[in-house]
């Protein structure tokens, strides 16, 4: 049995053995003729190759020949080159020489031209600018002056200030003065002519006012006395007078109770309408003729009649039924400078008729002279006729015995007689109508 599958596994593996011999065989025939084949190209790639050597020989034999070609031609074009680069730069220089020369002469007549133009335009625009600077120069002396005038204004305004403050001060000083001083009648009238008298100073009318201290006019009622004649054009005048009780307003400005000082208001309305009745009844305009029949009564004060019309607003209306005007500082100023307008005015009519008779005068003086002068021509005239006459006979029956002498040699040949000749002019007559007509008048009469 053994020896049965021994036998059988030595069949199996020859037949193995066989099996692999013959395909190893196979493959070998296949790899040579694979290698033939292989061989056969090689050697088809060994010639294709020796050609290409060829080839590649003959090129780089070519190559070599354009080389040195490439390299002479190189060598040409650097000689090319330097010798352009040479002639070129003496071009070159030559060129800019020349051109530097144009254009330096050139440049040099530009500028000479560009300087003159540039002169002349300079002189144009400062020709222009001459208003301008001058217009100029002015301004900045009118900001200095007026620099300096704000200045000085400011010191001034700085002064008026320290000035008011130092006013106010004094004026309060003054006015409790002046308080205690209205206390008294006597010293409050005198105050009261004080301020008229300034009304009348600041109107420019003393020329024209006649103040009356201590004047008394006795009549069968009273004695009457104005503190004031105001003279008007026309030979009127009239009448003023600041005789004004002021007690019960005074006790009422420095009393704290206000029902106290409500009664004293009251009693000076009171008392201002008292005095105007008062003035009414003296008739100041029968006993200072000619004059309106009305009288002034001067308040010194805008506060005292202020005042008045707050508790009694009649004032006005009632004073004006009886004749009486009441006027404050405003109001009198304002008439006081209608009073002098009507002078100034009648002032002036008085010198229209001063001046209207020197022209009468110098009209009447101017036809004497006038006169005189028509005489004066005539005597000329007739001067110029006679001096005519007396040349024509010299000419006729002196001179010409005497040149007789000349031709006799008698006399020096520098010694002549100068020829005489006649007037033709005559004095101008008088063109002027007005002052030939009154001549012919005359000479008719």
């Amino acid at each position: 049995m053994n020896k049965d599958l021994f036998i059988t596994l030595l069949a199996i593996i020859g037949w193995g053995l066989v099996a692999f011999a013959l395909m190893s065989r196979k493959k070998l025939e296949i790899s040579l003729a694979l290698a033939q084949q292989k061989a056969e190209e090689a050697s088809t790639l060994d010639l294709q190759l020796k050609e290409k050597e060829k080839e590649i020989l003959t090129l780089l034999l070519q190559q070599k020949s354009s080389e040195e070609r490439q390299q002479a031609m190189e060598i040409a074009e650097q000689h090319f080159k330097l010798l352009f680069q040479s002639l070129s730069s003496q071009a070159l220089e030559h060129n800019n020489k020349q051109f530097l020369s144009v254009a330096e002469t050139e440049i040099a007549k530009w500028r000479i031209s560009a300087q003159s133009d540039l002169d002349k335009r300079k002189h144009s625009v400062e020709e222009m600018l001459v208003p301008f600077k001058e217009t100029l120069i002015k301004l900045d002396l009118e900001m200095r002056k007026y620099e300096n005038e704000r200045k000085s204004e400011r010191e001034v305004f700085k002064e008026q200030v320290r000035a008011l403050t130092d006013s106010e001060k004094q004026l309060k000083t003054e006015t409790a003065n002046l308080v205690q001083v209205l206390k008294n009648p006597q010293s409050r009238g005198r105050w009261g002519e004080m301020q008229l008298k300034r009304i009348v100073e600041l109107a420019g009318m003393l020329n024209y006012c006649d103040f009356y201290e201590q004047k008394y006019k006795a009549t069968e009622e009273a004695s009457i006395r104005p503190d004031l004649l105001i003279r008007l054009p026309g030979g009127k005048q009239i009448v003023i007078d600041a005789k004004v009780p002021l007690e019960a307003y005074l006790e009422a400005m420095y009393n704290p109770d206000e029902k106290i000082k409500e009664a004293k208001f009251r009693d000076h309305a009171r008392h201002i309408r008292a005095h105007v009745n008062a003035l009414s009844k003296k008739s100041y305009w029968e006993h200072f003729q000619p004059a309106p029949e009305f009288v002034i009564l001067f308040l010194p004060a805008e506060a005292f009649f202020s005042a008045a019309l707050e508790y009694d607003p009649s004032l006005i209306e009632v004073g004006a039924e009886q004749g009486i005007i009441i006027a404050t500082p405003t109001t009198l100023i304002a008439l006081l400078r209608t009073v002098f307008y009507g002078w100034r005015q009648e002032n002036l009519s008085k010198q229209s008729e001063k001046v209207r008779e020197l022209g009468q005068e110098l009209y009447k003086r101017l036809l004497d002279m006038t006169g005189h002068w028509s005489k004066m021509g005539k005597s000329l005239a007739q001067a110029v006729e006679s001096y005519n006459k007396a040349v024509g006979s010299l000419e006729t029956r002196v001179l010409v015995t005497a040149r007789k002498f000349k031709d006799l040699q008698l006399l020096s040949e520098e010694v002549d007689l100068e020829p005489l000749s006649e007037i033709d002019k005559k004095p101008r007559d008088l063109q002027i109508a007005e002052l030939v007509a009154p001549l012919h008048k005359d000479k008719g009469s």
